[in-house]
């Protein structure tokens, strides 16, 4: 990545030119100090104290990072473990049975009016019109948020800021898709999910425009203090709209298949094809976002950051989506009779009152923030051991052509009758092992290998964790 930013701020990994050759099998630890000290012989003349600042501050990353992957490999082990308790307690009396017909996404039967709609054939023209409606929206919507994916520890880096301040920027949008996410989401059923899809777009245009602050300018000015904020609340918003992403456009599907009387089967294909238009969606995605850095200018000090030009692609795709869901889509509601803090304190009961959707639950919290440590660290690891300039968006589509694998595995694995459960033993503790690979081993072609089997395992992770949790919950 490109090296523009503060002199007295932290690179993250040393810039490897063509002289510098791949390591041996005895020679990694060699390479990485060679390349650390021949980095700082690209550096701008400093203070006596700037060179030896550098370089503890590689060597207090690299710890960091090693110590992130390494918790993250033990958290898979305790879902590992969690699981086993899981299979061990009692099913919930209003648990359902799982099959082999429930589909990764969550599906319920039509409903009008609190009365199940026939099961007919319907009307082909309805069922093409609403999946063209939702599949050209929400293939626009999920493009915006994977051309991000990529660029996002790379934006911060160039933009100066050290890994510690990086792991602040991406704690804001966890903990707002955590907070202010989940009560957003959970407004559509009283004030519209389409009024959310909308809000979607707007609210994540804003976040790819406040990622284009001011680069490259001095910690204790009043300049980098902005910056920082705007890139927080770019942050903030983003976390809103990550949730909303994956409740809202589900949310109005349903509704809308409910109001159109579309039988269960219909609906099942729609949701079919939206998994196939999320998957490709992410892989165009990361190729646009390796050819736009690829065209935009160099990094200057103190303005342009290269990094910027996917999520300026990325705003005017939000707005168009929002405007999409604005002209074509009809309002629908869930429950009006109720509010959402109602509706989430209902919910939270429902999950404290069986101890398997409690254990589920912690399941699906352990292995996540592994995940979530993932996406913080594969930029860096992969940056820190690459002989070259590594391209974020290819690397991105390679993770996500990985997932897609993972997915239609998953598919082959249940047909030959290996349970949801058992699949997901597999995943944690081929996670785990995955995850472990930066901690014992310097090379970069074996980290990515590494990296994309954890994106393997990730693919069959989402489909089998829904289906146990469809066993233990009803409509």
């Amino acid at each position: 990545m490109s090296s523009a930013g503060h002199p007295e701020m932290p690179r993250h990994g040393p810039r490897h030119d063509s002289h510098h050759h791949r390591p041996g099998h005895h020679g990694g630890e060699r390479h990485h100090n060679a390349t650390r000290f021949a980095a700082l012989a690209d550096l701008p003349a400093a203070a006596p104290g700037g060179v030896l600042e550098r370089l503890q501050q590689s060597f207090a990353d690299e710890h960091l990072e090693l110590a992130v992957l390494l918790g993250a490999s033990l958290l898979c082990l305790a879902a590992w473990a969690c699981l086993s308790f899981t299979a061990a307690v009692p099913a919930s009396p209003c648990a359902q049975p799982i099959s082999k017909a429930v589909s990764s996404e969550r599906l319920v039967e039509p409903v009008v009016e609190g009365k199940p709609v026939p099961s007919s054939r319907g009307d082909t023209t309805v069922y093409r019109r609403l999946r063209n409606r939702y599949l050209v929206a929400y293939s626009l919507a999920t493009f915006g948020d994977w051309i991000q994916g990529g660029y996002l520890y790379a934006l911060y880096a160039n933009h100066g800021y050290s890994m510690h301040q990086i792991a602040q920027l991406f704690a804001v949008g966890y903990s707002s898709a955590a907070t202010l996410g989940t009560y957003t989401s959970a407004i559509g059923d009283v004030g519209g999910h389409r009024r959310n899809c909308v809000a979607y777009g707007i609210l994540y245009a804003g976040s790819c425009l406040l990622a284009n602050s001011p680069a490259g300018l001095p910690r204790s000015g009043r300049r980098h203090s902005y910056a920082g904020l705007a890139l927080a609340a770019s942050r903030l918003l983003g976390g809103i709209s990550y949730s909303i992403l994956f409740t809202s456009f589900e949310s109005w599907l349903i509704a809308e298949a409910e109001a159109c009387e579309l039988p269960r089967g219909q609906l099942t294909h729609i949701f079919a094809a939206s998994s196939c238009v999320y998957a490709f969606s992410a892989v165009v995605a990361g190729i646009v976002g390796h050819v736009v850095v690829e065209l935009s200018p160099p990094s200057a000090e103190g303005g342009h950051n290269r990094f910027a030009a996917p999520f300026n692609v990325a705003a005017p795709v939000l707005l168009l989506a929002s405007f999409l869901c604005q002209v074509q889509w009809s309002e629908r509601y869930g429950d009006r009779r109720t509010t959402p803090s109602a509706s989430l304190l209902r919910s939270w009961r429902a999950i404290v009152a069986s101890r398997t959707l409690l254990a589920l639950g912690v399941v699906n919290s352990l292995y996540e923030t592994s995940l979530y440590a993932f996406v913080f660290m594969w930029t860096p690891s992969l940056e820190r051991r690459a002989p070259h300039q590594i391209s974020h968006g290819l690397i991105f589509s390679i993770f996500m052509v990985s997932k897609m694998a993972g997915a239609q595995g998953f598919a082959l694995l249940d047909a030959y009758g290996v349970s949801p459960t058992s699949c997901l033993g597999g995943v944690f503790a081929g996670s785990a092992l995955c995850l472990l690979v930066p901690v014992v081993s310097s090379s970069y072609e074996a980290l990515l290998l590494a990296f994309s089997a954890f994106e393997c395992l990730l693919g069959l992770y989402w489909p089998a964790i829904a289906l146990v949790r469809a066993g233990e919950l009803d409509d």
